[in-house]
């Protein structure tokens, strides 16, 4: 595996590569969530490429940044060990100082994670534009638990007319079926065992109830019961992020709740 801190030097390489490159782009603290990802690149691409960088941009809350637990060492021997290509770990001048042609960004819904965490995608957005210019690839790969974030990448793409192709992953759970998060590791053992219950109270509840306003209602009390603050519980169409009152195929229940001090996010 080579790493790579320079983004001339990868530029370069990926210009003259990139029909055989899948890249992951993270932001380190890697877990079995992002080695789906990786897997999976290594399997429909020549070569793997992943980024790790800690886009400062794109966190709303500045002690959620100080919080974050990066450990580029470990994540470095995670990535050899799964037989990636090429790691890119730029400082913030390398990504933010890469001069590249202006896109445009897709109008978005403020519903959900633009709702309750202002500029954070706008900070997404700007991170993929540079990282996109630098890293050129024939597919990316992103996961389905920050869904709102695939979708928007995918608009993005498209109304660029990238000649990239978004793969998007399945969410990956632990045991207790609770979703794969960096965050996960900052959760005291008690807050991660209610998470799962909560988790599973949703999932058993989705298989019988049909009606997304009686659903609402039943979680509500489960929230309420287990003295959890939520910022929301939604039900959307996939694919146009519209609401709906029927739980079916056709949509997802997005859901966006705290375990003491840990924000947590997942959809169903």
């Amino acid at each position: 595996m080579k790493i790579v801190k320079k983004s001339n030097q990868i530029n370069t390489f990926c210009n003259n590569n990139y029909k055989k490159i899948g890249f992951v782009p993270t932001l380190g603290s890697l877990h079995a969530g992002h080695l789906s990802l990786i897997k999976k690149a290594k399997k429909q691409n020549k070569i793997c490429i992943v980024s790790i960088f800690l886009n400062p941009k794109q966190f709303n809350n500045k002690k959620d940044l100080k919080t974050y637990p990066l450990d580029i060492e470990k994540d470095k021997i995670v990535c050899r060990k799964n037989g990636v290509d090429l790691l890119f770990i730029p400082n913030f001048e390398e990504v933010y100082n890469w001069k590249n042609k202006k896109t445009r960004f897709p109008k978005i819904k403020n519903i959900m994670e633009q709702k309750f965490r202002k500029g954070h995608f706008l900070g997404v957005l700007n991170v993929m534009e540079k990282l996109l210019n630098i890293i050129k690839c024939r597919k990316l790969y992103l996961g389905e638990k920050d869904f709102q974030q695939l979708k928007i990448v995918k608009d993005y793409i498209k109304l660029n007319k990238l000649k990239i192709e978004l793969i998007n992953c399945k969410t990956i759970r632990e045991k207790n079926m609770l979703a794969y998060s960096s965050r996960n590791k900052l959760l005291t053992k008690k807050n991660k065992v209610i998470g799962g219950k909560i988790v599973n109270f949703i999932v058993k509840l989705k298989r019988k109830e049909r009606d997304f306003i009686k659903f609402k209602k039943k979680l509500l009390n489960e929230f309420k019961n287990r003295k959890i603050y939520y910022e929301y519980i939604e039900n959307f169409d996939i694919f146009s992020l519209e609401k709906s009152n029927k739980i079916n195929k056709k949509n997802k229940i997005f859901v966006s709740f705290w375990l003491g001090k840990i924000r947590l996010i997942d959809n169903f």
